[in-house]
């Protein structure tokens, strides 16, 4: 990141995330409420001598920056977690969290707590800017008059960008029925590699592993979903290959779509010349902890605070 956006701007990227996750948990501590948020490392490692190229090179702009980072060796990363690999990085900062659960918790709370109104199952169709603000219509033949928009639609929000800022890339998951807890590895850690395309493996509360990846270029839905059973394989011989000892069945499987960016960063905030129209577009893989900073970023600007972040996670940088 630091050779696409500038050593700087990628410092600032990944503090912003690091803190990210704090706020999160500080979040679901004030509505009382866990979606299954826990402090788990995160293990990063290579998947051959190119990727051990990557970790150390990884490894040494980390340090430099005083980020949390822990360099294993291949017998430690063997004794720990029970894989080959020639190294790897731990960051032991990192969690996870069930995004679902997560979202309807906070839907929930609002709902309750400050009167908030859902309109499911409607289509905004139509967004005219107005000497005071927005006017919307949907597709039940309603008006709503605002005087801020935010769009957080992920890759469906390309109908309202004057141009196109993302790539959509189809990805795979499998998830286990649930194993013994005697089969996880220690600290239960989030584990990735270096290769392109990836693989990534988390744990669940109660004992499943879900393994995902296998990324591809999407062309359409139904070209997408046709390659799940090739994929449910591939994935299942890969975590086999990592993991031969751990009895994986798999329970389910599905497959979805993301966007991604040219530099892995996400679009927030207004785009240039659209005042009061807000974008939360969490593009680039860390969806969660670019949604934190995106609702803090937006919150700022309507209420006039300047923010930092916008030179790394704003449309101005498009310029660059």
């Amino acid at each position: 990141m630091a050779e696409k956006v500038g050593e700087q701007n990628a410092l600032l990227a990944y503090q912003c995330c690091l803190k990210a996750i704090s706020d999160i948990e500080k979040v679901f501590k004030k509505v009382r409420t866990n979606p299954d948020f826990q402090r788990v490392p995160s293990v990063f490692y290579a998947s051959n001598k190119t990727g051990q190229q990557i970790i150390e090179k990884e490894y040494e702009i980390r340090k430099k920056h005083g980020l949390p980072v822990t360099l294993l060796s291949d017998k430690e990363i063997k004794k720990k977690f029970g894989f080959e690999a020639p190294c790897a990085l731990m960051n032991e900062k990192s969690a996870q969290i069930d995004a679902y659960k997560a979202s309807v918790t906070l839907l929930d709370y609002h709902m309750l707590k400050h009167k908030l109104k859902i309109y499911t199952h409607t289509q905004v169709t139509a967004c005219k800017k107005k000497n005071s603000g927005f006017e919307l219509s949907t597709d039940r033949g309603h008006k709503i008059t605002c005087k801020h928009v935010v769009i957080a639609a992920g890759f469906e929000a390309g109908q309202f960008l004057p141009e196109i800022v993302m790539k959509l890339t189809s990805t795979y998951a499998i998830i286990s029925e649930p194993v013994a807890p005697e089969y996880l590895w220690e600290g239960r850690s989030l584990i990735w590699e270096t290769k392109d395309p990836y693989i990534y493996i988390r744990t669940t509360q109660n004992n499943r592993i879900i393994v995902g990846g296998e990324d591809e270029e999407f062309q359409d839905p139904v070209k997408r979903d046709d390659l799940l059973r090739d994929k449910i394989s591939r994935l299942e011989k890969k975590f086999r290959k990592l993991f031969p000892s751990i009895p994986f069945k798999t329970d389910m499987a599905w497959c979805g779509t993301f966007s991604s960016t040219e530099d892995g960063l996400p679009y927030i905030g207004e785009w240039p010349g659209k005042t009061g129209m807000h974008f939360a577009l969490g593009y680039g893989g860390n969806g969660i902890t670019f949604s934190m900073n995106a609702a803090q970023m937006i919150r700022n600007t309507i209420t006039g605070k300047e923010d930092e972040r916008y030179k790394v996670f704003g449309f101005e940088r498009m310029k660059i």
